[in-house]
């Protein structure tokens, strides 16, 4: 038998595409509380891996701040949000694939 897939959906509004953030406000508890930093890079905590499907993975932490994930890396949300031509609406799998790492997928 296989096993229960742990994960939430958050849906992204265009100000989300506009700045390449993820929202995570709504699903914070699926997070280890040690994981949220302040809006500086000189303010994170501890990382999380999170896999942008099909961009990549990524260690980063996440805005307390503002509750959203912004990947500190070029790009990588700003790619991610291109590939899954995502807009204000879009609906996204945050899958917890380890107790630090998360997958995200677009919900078609």
């Amino acid at each position: 038998m296989a096993s229960a897939v742990e994960g939430r959906v958050v849906e992204i509004r265009a100000g989300n595409v506009t700045h390449n953030h993820i929202p995570i406000g709504p699903i914070r508890d699926l997070f280890p509380a040690d994981a949220f930093g302040g809006g500086a890079k000189a303010a994170a905590d501890n990382p999380i891996r999170v896999e942008l499907h099909p961009v990549g993975v990524f260690e980063t932490d996440i805005a307390s701040d503002k509750w959203i994930l912004r990947i500190r890396a070029k790009d990588a949300i700003e790619t991610f949000y291109k590939n899954i031509k995502a807009k204000d609406g879009t609906r996204l799998f945050f899958e917890k694939t380890g107790p630090r790492d998360f997958r995200v997928s677009v919900i078609a």
